[in-house]
């Protein structure tokens, strides 16, 4: 299946996207998940009653970093839809290819 691809596909550029693809993905899960878990911290110190506030900060910190980093993947990814380059125009077909066949007279 390679071979036969081989020409129109750039296999090198494909793996390379696969992989940005896959990073960026899974990473944007894992920082709203540990998002998720500062602000468990930062509330958790609070309902057990104990007025650590190095807990707090702690987790209030670790949910505002990786809020922050999924709203600037949110950003970028936006910034490049509204960018995207231009593609070509097809070419359009010559005059030649448009004849319409005679009407057959034995009909």
């Amino acid at each position: 299946m390679f071979v036969l691809a081989t020409p129109i596909v750039d296999w090198s550029a494909m793996w390379k996207i696969f992989a940005v693809t896959l990073a960026a993905g899974a990473g944007v899960v894992v920082a709203f998940g540990f998002l998720l878990l500062g602000l468990k911290l930062a509330n958790g110190s609070r309902a057990n009653g104990s007025r650590a506030s190095g807990s707090r900060l702690g987790g209030y910190t670790l949910a505002g970093v990786c809020g922050a980093l999924c709203l600037g993947v949110i950003v970028v990814g936006v910034y490049a839809m509204t960018k995207k380059p231009k593609s070509k125009p097809t070419a359009k077909p010559k005059a030649a290819a448009l004849i319409v066949p005679a009407p057959d007279p034995h009909v």
